[in-house]
């Protein structure tokens, strides 16, 4: 079997790796180097509780962040799900390094036209399109707009200042500037260490294209102010965006779409490295399978994020919903380290109560990771 995998990202890695120690031949296609162009919080957020600790690239684990709507409420992650902040280029480039010592064959300044994917329909008998959104398939199949239906738009800088206070936590300050139409929407302060932070601003856009968002760049200008930071000196800076749900369709003849380009992004806190790297794997599952493994690849992908996902779009309806002063005695009771107050708050907000203890209590099949 030859395999062409798009996009050197944690999906199309995690795919390439998952494909080499089954000893596919792989050919692997990033428009960049592996690890540059990387916009990203750059922390992984194991919202699935399957995956295993990244090795290389690893900073620290997350135990504990800072939750912030009118007050600041500290919100300890060991109770919940594991948090890692991370080097994504150093640990994209040793994935790499892994995959090429496996035998996959990586190809970097590479960018995959729509002619040149017609032609790899030709000459490979499967292709994962990991390139993010929109898609390279999209292009040529003609659904770009899909990923514009309702989608998260972010914009982040790194900052070089003294970050000690916060580190090793991270800090999300819920937002009530944007309209209830642009929810949710938050700051994030990210330290790397305590020299270095990713900040960022993200919100999401429900009517398409043609929306009118709000202008983000000044929006996080304002947050680093108010954070004391306007004086940091500003290391990169960039922005994206991700389609919120996850596409209709993800089978077009022989490629599968993977991560971001088959719109894995959490519709909640915009991550989605956690569900790239699982789409990788069963994608290749699905394509060892033949046909069948590939009209079941949606299927198997929904059933992993079912109870995530009715979470989250309870916890999206509330910010959408509540004002801002009941939203932070929400905030307030959900992070109350009184079992009692978390107890009694489930009892008033009953529609979160059912999602939030599928979300803990429904093991997943944890997959053959390939690191």
């Amino acid at each position: 079997m030859k395999l062409a995998i798009i996009g050197a990202g944690p999906g199309g890695l995690y795919a390439a790796l998952s494909a080499a120690k089954r000893n596919i031949a792989v050919d692997l296609f990033e428009k960049r180097k592996v690890g540059e162009g990387i916009v990203c919080g750059e922390c992984i957020f194991d919202s699935l509780a399957i995956m295993n600790q990244p090795e290389k690239g690893l900073l620290h684990r997350v135990d504990e962040m800072v939750l912030q709507g009118l007050d600041s409420y500290p919100f300890p992650m060991s109770r919940h799900r594991k948090l890692w902040m991370m080097d994504r280029r150093i640990w994209q480039q040793e994935l790499a390094h892994f995959a090429s010592k496996l035998g996959v064959v990586i190809h970097e300044n590479v960018r995959i036209t729509q002619e040149r994917l017609r032609q790899m329909q030709q000459n490979y008998d499967w292709i994962l399109d990991a390139s993010g959104a929109p898609s390279v398939t999209s292009r040529l199949y003609g659904f770009s707009e899909d990923y514009f239906r309702e989608y998260l738009l972010s914009h982040q800088v790194s900052l070089a200042a003294d970050f000690s206070s916060l580190w090793p936590r991270i800090k999300i300050v819920c937002s009530a500037n944007p309209p209830a139409e642009f929810q949710p929407a938050y700051y994030w302060i990210f330290p790397k260490n305590k020299e270095t932070a990713n900040v960022g601003v993200v919100c999401t856009i429900r009517e398409g294209r043609h929306a009118n968002p709000p202008h983000l760049k000044p929006l996080l200008a304002d947050f680093i102010q108010h954070e004391g930071l306007e004086n940091a000196a500003i290391l990169e800076k960039g922005g994206g965006m991700g389609a919120s749900a996850m596409l209709s369709r993800l089978a077009y003849g022989n490629i599968l779409l993977v991560g971001d380009a088959a719109g894995l992004t959490s519709s909640l806190h915009g991550g989605g490295i956690d569900m790239a790297c699982l789409s990788g794997i069963l994608a290749v599952d699905a394509i060892v399978q033949g046909d069948a493994g590939v009209s079941r690849y949606r299927e198997k992908l929904a059933r992993y994020l079912s109870e995530k996902a009715s979470l989250e779009k309870v916890a999206i309806r509330k910010m959408r919903t509540l004002n801002f002063h009941d939203f932070d005695h929400l905030l307030r009771d959900i992070t109350s380290p009184s079992i009692f107050v978390r107890f009694k708050t489930a009892l008033r907000h009953l529609d979160m109560f059912y999602p939030t203890v599928m979300w803990f209590g429904k093991k997943k099949a944890k997959p053959d990771w390939p690191v």
